[in-house]
């Protein structure tokens, strides 16, 4: 009994703690880059940009931003979603559960799992992202995003087509 109680009290702390631990100052921005033609992926992208209420993560795709992933040192293989925060990048695991600690609650809790030690949360990482293009199929091209969503991306341009000798607006 007393082990249990041990046991509930540990992840009720970690739920409480983690999401907070994993986050960054709220001056820095979470760009989440994903490979874009994985449809395991986009289903991500898609669960962050909905339970992210608050918009704090920016997305990209690393077939668009091979010279970002490199200037941060960051692996441009496609193996891992990389999440940077400034100065630093995340991967595997790590990329997952920061960017579930910057979701809305339920989902923020998930970030507990990272009590789990990184060795076992990696190699579980890795399992399920050399098996994805086979479980979860893979897009001819990185989709498009439209609409509001496409403004949770980082290379998002408001007027894309404004002129701005003409007296449109700029477009950067």
């Amino acid at each position: 009994m007393r082990t249990l109680f041990g046991i509930a009290a540990a992840l009720v702390a970690a739920i409480c703690f983690m999401p907070w631990y994993l986050q960054p100052p709220d001056t820095v921005e979470s760009w989440l880059m994903f490979d874009g033609v994985c449809n395991l992926c986009n289903g991500f992208i898609n669960f962050v940009a909905d339970g992210d209420s608050q918009r704090k993560v920016k997305f990209g795709a690393q077939q668009k931003h091979m010279e970002l992933l490199e200037r941060v040192g960051a692996p441009t293989d496609l193996s891992t979603l990389v999440l940077i925060q400034g100065p630093n990048y995340y991967v595997y695991s790590g990329s997952a559960l920061r960017t579930l600690a910057l979701m809305d609650w339920p989902w923020k809790a998930l970030s507990a799992a990272a009590i789990v030690p990184w060795p076992l949360r990696d190699f579980v990482y890795k399992l399920v992202a050399a098996s994805r293009y086979t479980v979860f199929g893979k897009s001819d091209e990185c989709r498009a995003p439209s609409g509001d969503f496409a403004a949770r991306f980082i290379d998002f341009v408001e007027k894309p087509d404004a002129d701005p000798i003409a007296g449109g607006g700029s477009a950067l």
